[in-house]
C-alpha cells in the first residue's frame, strides 16, 4: 500500500505564473514524484481523503465522513480554475467492503452513489496525472461545518481504513491519497498568507509518527491558523492508515509568495 498527501489549493492551476518559477518547478515535481511512485506500484484504485467546497456537504446534511460508492464520479465543473471536469470510474465493491467493515469497527460513514468530485479531488488527480482507468474512491470529511470529526476520531478512521484494506488482501493495489491544508484561510482575513510555523511542526510530527501530537491541536486553535487548516484532518488519517510507516518530505515551501500559502506534499512506502 502507497499512501500519499498534498495540498490542493487552486491558485496553482488557476494562476501559475504567479509563484516564482522555482517554487513552481518544486511543486510540479513533488507531484511527478508521486505520480512514478503510484504508477511504479501498479495501484488500480485510489482512495481520495479530502475535504470538499459545499458540492456534496450542505450544512442542512454533513456528515463526518462521506464515502462515494458510485461506478463512475462526475466532477463539479471548475473552469475558472483550469481544471477539466473528467469524469472518473469508481470502485463500488471495495467502496462496500470498506463501509461495511467501518460499520462493524463501530464508526458509521455515511455515503452516496452520486458524489461530485471538486478541485479538493480533481486538482491533484489532474496534477498527478493519474490514468483514466485508475478507479477512484472518495473519502470526503466534512470540515466545514461545525461540529467537525474530532482529529483522533479522524486518526481512528484512517487506521481503520489501512486495517480494512490489509484485511481485504487488496493493499498492493490500493493507494491513498490525502488532499488539502495545511495551514490556509478560505473567503476570509488572511487568506495572502499561511503559517509556516505550524505547517513545520505539524510535518515533524508526522515524520517522527508522532499522531499524538498531530492530534494535539483544538477546533480554535485550527481556526486560529485559517478555516482551511481543518483540512489537515485527512493528513491525519492518511498517516494513521500508513502508520507505523515513515514518510518521506517530497516537497516543502514555507512559502510560496503569488499562490499566498505553503507547498506540502509527502509519501509513506510500506515496507
Amino acid at each position: 500500500m502507497l499512501v500519499a498527501a498534498t495540498v490542493h489549493f487552486p491558485y496553482m492551476t488557476a494562476w501559475p505564473d504567479q509563484a516564482q518559477p522555482a517554487h513552481r518547478d518544486a511543486t510540479h515535481q513533488g507531484f511527478k514524484r508521486i505520480s512514478k511512485a503510484f504508477s511504479d506500484a501498479n495501484v488500480e484504485t485510489l482512495i481520495v481523503l479530502t475535504s470538499e467546497h459545499i458540492v456534496n456537504l450542505q450544512p442542512r446534511m454533513a456528515p463526518p465522513f462521506l464515502i462515494g460508492t458510485g461506478a463512475v464520479h462526475a466532477a463539479f465543473p471548475e473552469p475558472q480554475f483550469n481544471l477539466e471536469p473528467v469524469t472518473r470510474p469508481g470502485d463500488p465493491e471495495l467502496a462496500y467492503a470498506l463501509i461495511e467493515y467501518l460499520y462493524d469497527k463501530g464508526m458509521d460513514p455515511a455515503h452516496s452513489s452520486e458524489l461530485r468530485l471538486d478541485h479538493g479531488t480533481t486538482l491533484p488527480l489532474q496534477q498527478l496525472q493519474i490514468a483514466p482507468h485508475v478507479r477512484v474512491v472518495p473519502i470526503i470529511f466534512n470540515t466545514l461545518f461545525p461540529p467537525l470529526p474530532t482529529l483522533k476520531r479522524c486518526r481512528a478512521l484512517g487506521r481503520a481504513i489501512g486495517e480494512a484494506l490489509r484485511a481485504m488482501g487488496v493493499d498492493e493495489r490500493t493507494g491513498i491519497l490525502a488532499t488539502g491544508g495545511i495551514s490556509h484561510a478560505v473567503g476570509a482575513p488572511g487568506m495572502d498568507r499561511n503559517h509556516p510555523q505550524f505547517d513545520s511542526d505539524f510535518i515533524a510530527a508526522l515524520v517522527a509518527s508522532d499522531l499524538d501530537k498531530a492530534c494535539s491541536y483544538s477546533d480554535s486553535e485550527l481556526d486560529a491558523l485559517g478555516n482551511g487548516t481543518h483540512e489537515i484532518r485527512s493528513w491525519i488519517a492518511a498517516a494513521a492508515a500508513a502508520h507505523p510507516a515513515q514518510p518521506e518530505v517530497v516537497t516543502t515551501i514555507p512559502y510560496a509568495p503569488g499562490w499566498h500559502t505553503g507547498v506540502h506534499q509527502m509519501l509513506w512506502r510500506m515496507p
